[in-house]
Parts: C-alpha cells; sequence; structure tokens
C-alpha cells in the first residue's frame, strides 16, 4: 500500500512539474490567455468532459461609410425621347420600304384615257410602219399547194436560230415574258411581247441599232398597262393597231402610225376591276375577252360603251378561242378542270339573272387546263397541268346549226404526254396553232420545259424540236408561229427571245 501511495506521489510530481514547463513555454510565446484555460484537473475530470463556456467575441469597429459623390445612373432613351441605334435604322428602313410601296403603288395604278408616247417612242412607232395593208393581209396571201408531211419535217427541223445576234442580248421586256408572236405582215418581220408588268415590246428584227461603231438589236419599249399584259392581238385587215388586255382589267389599242395609246374597256368601274385574261376577235369591229372571273364579254368597237358579258365558268377563264371559220363557236379553258364548247348565236338567261351563250358540250381534265386554241380546220388543241396535249378533230363543227345536238363528252383523237409543270417562276405552257398555214398542213407549237420548242401536227405527228443548249439558256414558255410564215419565235422569264426562222 505504501508504494501504491509512494507511485502516485511521484506520478503527481512529474506531472506537475510537466504542467510548470508547458506554461513557461506558452508564456515564451506569449500566449498567455490561452494559459488561463490550463489548469490543474481534479479526479472529477477523468470521468466526465466539463463544457467550457466560449469566450465572448470581440465586437467589430462600426465602419463609418464616406460620402461620395453618386455615379451617373443609366437613363432610358425610350422616356428621354431618345431613338436607340437600331430603333432609327429600323425606321429608316420602313420608310424606305413605304417609299418603295408607294412608288410601286403608283406604277400599278391604270392611266384612263389615252396614253400619247413621247416623242421619241411616236417616231419609234412611225418607223416600225414602213409597210402597206396588203403586206399585212396575210389572209389574201396566195396559198402554196398542200405540202408533204416529211419535206416540212425537214423544212421546220432546218430552222436556225436567229444568228445575228444571241438571245441574251435581244431582252424586248424587262420582266417575263406572258405572251408573244408576230405583227402579221410578211415584208417586215416585227415581234411584240407583253410582260409581267404591263410592258409591251417591240423588236425589228431586220434593222440594227448603231452606237460608237456597235451594233444592237433595234428594241422599242411602251408602258401600256399597270399590271400583267395578258395578250394582244390585231384585228382583221387592221394591222396599224395591237389590240391588249391586262390584269388590270382594261384593254387598250395601241396606234403605230400615231403614237397613241386608246382605253377601249375598263371593267373596274365601281369596284375592284375583273382581270382581263385574253382578247379574240370574231370580225373587224367584235371583239370577245375573258375574265379571271369565269366570264366572257363581248364589244363592238363601233359602241364600245355596249357591253355584253356571259357567265360560262365558276372559276376562271385562263383562255378561250374563236373558231376562225365560225366564230360564233367558242371554246374556253376554266380554272375548274373543264373545256367547254359555246354557241353565241343562242343566249339565255340563267336563275341567277346571267346571261349565258347556249352550251354544247364538255372535256373533263384531272387537274386545271391552262389552254385552248382552235383552228382553221376545226381542229382543237388543250393543254393543261396533268401534263397532257389533247387535240379534238371537228371538222364538221362548222356546218353545226344552232338546233344540233353535239355529243354529252368530248373524246381527244390524239393525246401527247407533255411535261406541263411549269413552277412559279416560268410562265404557264400554252399551246397555239399556226392561224393561216401557207403549207396548208395544221400545226402549232408549244414550250418545253428542257429550253426547246416543240411542234406537231394536228394528227399529234411531231415536226420538230427547237433550240440551241449553248444559247438558250431558259425555258421559251411562251412562244408563237407566224400567222402563215414558218416563223417560231418564244420568249423566256427575263424577257429575253428567240427567233427561228
Amino acid at each position: 500500500m505504501a508504494d501504491t501511495d509512494s507511485s502516485l506521489n511521484e506520478y503527481e510530481r512529474q506531472r506537475r512539474a510537466n504542467i510548470e514547463r508547458n506554461n513557461a513555454l506558452i508564456r515564451e510565446l506569449e500566449l498567455a490567455g490561452l494559459s488561463a484555460d490550463i489548469g490543474p484537473v481534479s479526479a472529477s475530470s477523468n470521468k466526465r468532459l466539463v463544457a467550457h463556456k466560449p469566450r465572448p467575441t470581440a465586437k467589430r469597429a462600426k465602419t463609418i461609410k464616406k460620402e461620395e459623390s453618386p455615379a451617373p445612373r443609366r437613363t432610358s432613351a425610350r422616356l428621354a425621347g431618345l431613338q436607340a441605334e437600331s430603333e432609327a435604322v429600323r425606321i429608316k428602313t420602313e420608310e424606305e420600304y413605304a417609299t418603295a410601296q408607294e412608288k410601286a403603288k403608283a406604277e400599278r395604278q391604270r392611266v384612263g384615257g389615252d396614253i400619247k408616247f413621247e416623242d421619241i417612242a411616236s417616231d419609234a412607232l412611225s418607223k416600225l410602219w414602213t409597210f402597206n395593208d396588203d403586206d399585212a393581209d396575210s389572209q389574201n396571201e396566195e396559198k402554196v399547194i398542200a405540202g408533204d408531211i416529211v419535206q416540212l419535217r425537214k423544212d421546220l427541223s432546218s430552222l436556225t436560230l436567229f444568228e445575228k445576234f444571241e438571245p441574251n442580248d435581244i431582252k424586248i421586256t424587262p420582266e417575263r415574258i406572258y405572251n408573244i408572236g408576230f405583227h402579221p405582215s410578211v415584208s417586215k418581220r416585227l415581234v411584240l411581247a407583253g410582260d409581267k408588268i404591263g410592258h409591251l415590246g417591240v423588236w425589228d428584227v431586220d434593222e440594227v441599232k448603231r452606237e460608237d461603231e456597235d451594233e444592237y438589236p433595234q428594241l422599242y419599249l411602251f408602258k401600256v398597262h399597270a399590271r400583267t399584259l395578258s395578250s394582244f392581238t390585231f384585228a382583221p385587215s387592221v394591222s396599224e393597231k395591237v389590240y391588249t388586255s391586262s390584269y388590270d382589267g382594261s384593254i387598250r389599242s395601241v396606234d403605230f402610225t400615231t403614237g397613241v395609246s386608246s382605253e377601249i374597256y375598263y371593267g373596274g368601274l365601281g369596284g375592284e376591276p375583273d382581270a382581263v385574261s385574253e382578247i379574240h376577235f370574231a370580225d373587224q369591229n367584235l371583239l370577245y375577252f375573258s375574265t379571271l372571273e369565269g366570264e366572257l364579254g363581248r364589244l363592238d368597237l363601233r359602241t364600245p360603251k355596249d357591253i355584253t358579258k356571259f357567265r360560262l365558268h365558276e372559276k376562271k377563264i385562263g383562255g378561250f378561242s374563236l373558231h376562225p371559220s365560225a366564230p360564233h363557236f367558242c371554246a374556253t379553258a376554266s380554272l375548274d378542270r373543264s373545256m367547254k364548247l359555246w354557241d353565241f348565236r343562242r343566249i339565255k338567261t340563267t336563275r341567277s339573272h346571267e346571261l349565258q351563250a347556249k352550251y354544247l358540250t364538255r372535256y373533263d381534265s384531272r387537274l386545271s387546263i391552262s389552254c385552248t386554241s382552235w383552228n382553221s380546220d376545226g381542229g382543237i388543241v388543250c393543254n393543261g397541268y396533268d401534263d397532257t396535249i389533247n387535240i379534238f378533230n371537228l371538222k364538221e363543227s362548222v356546218t353545226w346549226s344552232e338546233s344540233f345536238a353535239a355529243p354529252e363528252e368530248l373524246k381527244p383523237s390524239v393525246t401527247i404526254r407533255h411535261n406541263c409543270q411549269t413552277g412559279r417562276w416560268v410562265t404557264i405552257l400554252r399551246a397555239h396553232w399556226q392561224q393561216y398555214p401557207l403549207d396548208q398542213i395544221q400545226k402549232f407549237v408549244i414550250g418545253n420545259m428542257n429550253r426547246f420548242m416543240d411542234v406537231y401536227t394536228a394528227d399529234g405527228i411531231q415536226l420538230a424540236r427547237l433550240g440551241d443548249a449553248d444559247l438558250v439558256s431558259a425555258v421559251p414558255a411562251a412562244c408563237q408561229f407566224h400567222p402563215t410564215k414558218n416563223w417560231i419565235v418564244g420568249g423566256t422569264a427575263s424577257g429575253k427571245v428567240c427567233l427561228f426562222s
């Protein structure tokens, strides 16, 4: 027991010596604050831990903010009435767009009454008129003996592209050509074309314009309508005037001798005009016209205010044709996918109090029909978006009486597969007969989407495919024969012309 006490005392002495040594070391390190927490531990401290009260933290000195001058605040340009740079640009762009729209609207405004072209234009028109009526009257020209189809195929295939100028140099109109054709003269080659914004372009084929030792095609341009010039024609035996129609609802005449364009008809009095899609003469005075509202109109040039309209379709009439040998017969092509034949010798009033010619018969297509054309032998050709050309042999039609009972539905005698999918930027393809073929072989021409022009007979025999892969760079969608000569002209979406003769 004594040994145990002596060992504890020794242990206690050693422990206290260690404590003293540690305290001395702490004092040397100037950590006197910590040494206060270290003290002798009682025997009971071996049994439990004693919780020490944490030292109070020293209070932070209160910082005093220095008063500084306030920085300039970001102000609202909108509240200040100022425009941001992007806003100013936007407004400027909108103003320029509005100005352009007003200008375009002004250009689309129809000019009523007579239009006197400028002196230079009048002089150009008078220069064009260097032939007489006998030259222009193609119907009085002596006909040749009926030709051989084999020989005709050789003749047409040998037609050559106009060599003096390339098609890219013959820009007859500034915009897309919607229709093209020849003046009926046989002594002077004149090509006329109507474009998307109402221009009438004229190309004097055999004349040349010279500037500084350079030669250019002799082209003339006249602003006749405010919107698309949809068609043009010449009155029989009155070839010093060309008659034009337009989507602006008007029909005008352009006199080559006086340089004056006169308004013959306007269908927009009291409202939005009905766009005129095509015009044809039944005789020297009687003019027929179709509208995009499904009507066919008739006016006499001697009393132009007396206009008769007939309801023939519920949807637009894209084109129509009169029988050349019996002009009281009419064929219409419509968006309603039908071609209908009418007899204008008999008129009736419908239940809706609209006039209508006697309905004869019809042909129904899978898709809309773009055009119809009647030749002097009574044959009809039509084509549309079903990619077919249909030919109807109606030679006996010239003898039809007023009481004639036509078949309920027409059946084509010939059907030709042909790509008519022109899309948005190419003029609709339309087949057109040669009006008065001197070789007495009925034939028509139609544009080809592969940049050619195809020529067929009334029996569907292909006579020629005219084009030039190197020089004809666009589809000659609008194309036409000369009324009597085997000259063929085509017009493109860029306003350029290719002539084969």
